[in-house]
C-alpha cells in the first residue's frame, strides 16, 4: 500500500485512539460542480468570518463583520464584502483555481473590483449593499454601531476616507492554493496606486469523524504596500524592486519605506479620534530607526526594543485613541536585572507628560494621567526628541542584561 508523503490531521479520542481525517478537495471529483463549491466557500466565510485569520494577515482589519455577498459593481459582482467597526473594507473572491494562469486572472479581476469600489462614495457603497441584500432601508451603520466607539458621522467619514484613498483589502479564497506567486507581481504593479493589500487564503478542509468539516485556514501570500505605490510581495523569493531606480539621479531620494495595509488603517482610526496626533506620531516613528527601533503597526503601534532575538521587550505601545502604555519597559528592565533603568524611563515619561507613576504589589508600575488612564502620546510627542533619547538610553542600559526566562511584552 502506498503511503502518503504528507502528514494528515488526526482525531485522537479520550482513549488515545487516533483516526486520520479525510481531506475534502472541493471541485475535483466528477460529481462536484465547481461553481456550487465556490458558492459553498463564499457562504462559509460570510456566515463564519472568524474563519478568516485577519489577525495574521492584517491585524488592523479586525474584527471582520460580514456585510453581504454578490455586491454589484461596474466591474462585476464581488463575492464577499466585510467591514470593520472603524470603516475598514475587505473584499473577498471565492475561487477554486488550480493553475497559475487562472489565479492571475482571478486576482486581476479582483483588483478591477477594488478600483470600481474606490470610485464610489459612501452612499454608492450603501446603495450597492442594499441591492445585494434586497433590503432598501438597510444601513451599514446598523451593522457596526454596537461594536464601534465612533459616532455615525465619524464612521461615514472613515469609510469615505478609505474609498477616496483606495485603501482596501482583497482576499482570494480557495482550496489548494500554492505558493507560486512570482507571475502575479506584474498585476500588482499595475494596480499599485490603489493602496490595496492583497492576500491569498487557502482553506484546507477535512472530513471529521462525525461527518462534519474541519476548516484549517492558511495564508500562502500576503502583500505589503510601499510608499509611492510600489508593491512588495511577502512570500519567499519574491520582490518587486523600487521604481526609483528608473528615475534620473537628481530625482532619486531615500528608498521607499515598506508599510503594511494595517498602518493606513491605524492612522485612519487615529484621524477619527485625534487628528492632531497623526502628523507628530508619523514623524516620530520615522525617526526611530536612527536608534535601531523599528515600530510595528497593527491595531496599535508597538515599540519593540532591539535587544536580540531571544528578548521580546517594548518601550511601550500606543492605542489609536492616543493613549500610551509603557509598563512593559519596566518589566523588561526588572527581568534583566536593570530595574533602575526601567525606573528612570518611567520617571522620564511621567515628567514629560505631567503624569504620575502608579505602583502595584504584584504587577509592573504604570505611568498614568490624572484620570488614571494611559498618558497622552500627543503630550509626550511635544517632547519627541527627549522621548527618543530616553528610549535610546533604555536600549543601551538593557543591552548588556541577561534575560532570565521567557519573553517580556
Amino acid at each position: 500500500m502506498r503511503r502518503s508523503r504528507h502528514a494528515a490531521p488526526m482525531f485522537v479520542d479520550i482513549d488515545n485512539k487516533a483516526q486520520p481525517l479525510t481531506p475534502v478537495r472541493l471541485g475535483q471529483t466528477a460529481d462536484e460542480d465547481g461553481k456550487r463549491r465556490e458558492a459553498f466557500i463564499q457562504t462559509l466565510v460570510h456566515d463564519h468570518p472568524l474563519l478568516v485569520p485577519m489577525a495574521d494577515i492584517e491585524p488592523a482589519f479586525t474584527p471582520l463583520i460580514s456585510v453581504c455577498m454578490e455586491l454589484p459593481t461596474p466591474a462585476g459582482y464581488i463575492d464577499n464584502l466585510w467591514i470593520t467597526p472603524w470603516g475598514g473594507l475587505v473584499l473577498g473572491e471565492a475561487k477554486l483555481v488550480r493553475n497559475p494562469q487562472a489565479r492571475r486572472e482571478v486576482i486581476a479581476q479582483a483588483l478591477d473590483y477594488a478600483r470600481a469600489v474606490a470610485d464610489w462614495s459612501y452612499d454608492d457603497l450603501e446603495a450597492g449593499v442594499r441591492t445585494a441584500l434586497k433590503q432598501p432601508t438597510f444601513t451599514l451603520w446598523s451593522l457596526v454601531q454596537a461594536e464601534t466607539d465612533l459616532e455615525e458621522d465619524q464612521f461615514i467619514d472613515a469609510v469615505e476616507r478609505r474609498l477616496r484613498a483606495g485603501r482596501l483589502m482583497i482576499l482570494i479564497i480557495g482550496d489548494g492554493i500554492k505558493e507560486g506567486v512570482e507571475a502575479l507581481t506584474a498585476h500588482l504593479q499595475l494596480h499599485a496606486g490603489l493602496h490595496v493589500g492583497l492576500a491569498l487564503l487557502d482553506l484546507s478542509l477535512w472530513r471529521n469523524v462525525d461527518g462534519g468539516l474541519i476548516v484549517v485556514p492558511r495564508v500562502p501570500m500576503r502583500t505589503v504596500l510601499i510608499e509611492r505605490g510600489i508593491v512588495q510581495v511577502d512570500a519567499p523569493g519574491v520582490r518587486i524592486t523600487s521604481s526609483t531606480g528608473m528615475l534620473p539621479s537628481a530625482l532619486r531620494v531615500t528608498p521607499p519605506r515598506a508599510v503594511t495595509p494595517s498602518e493606513g488603517e491605524f492612522f485612519d482610526r487615529v484621524a477619527d479620534k485625534q487628528p492632531t496626533l497623526v502628523g507628530p506620531l508619523k514623524a516620530f516613528l520615522v525617526s526611530l530607526p536612527e536608534i535601531g527601533l523599528i515600530p510595528e503597526i497593527g491595531k496599535t503601534v508597538r515599540l519593540p526594543l532591539p535587544l536580540g532575538p531571544e528578548i521580546t521587550a517594548t518601550a511601550g505601545y500606543i492605542e489609536s485613541n492616543g493613549k500610551l502604555w509603557v509598563q512593559g519597559a519596566w518589566a523588561a528592565a526588572n527581568r534583566l536585572g536593570r530595574t533602575a533603568a526601567g525606573e528612570q524611563y518611567l520617571q522620564t515619561v511621567a515628567a514629560l507628560t505631567g503624569g504620575s507613576i502608579r505602583r502595584y504589589e504584584k504587577a509592573a508600575p504604570e505611568v498614568l494621567d490624572t484620570a488614571g488612564r494611559g498618558v497622552s502620546a500627543l503630550a509626550l510627542l511635544e517632547h519627541g526628541s527627549e522621548w527618543r533619547q530616553a528610549i535610546a538610553s533604555l536600549i543601551d542600559d538593557l543591552a548588556s542584561g541577561q534575560l532570565s526566562g521567557g519573553a517580556i511584552g
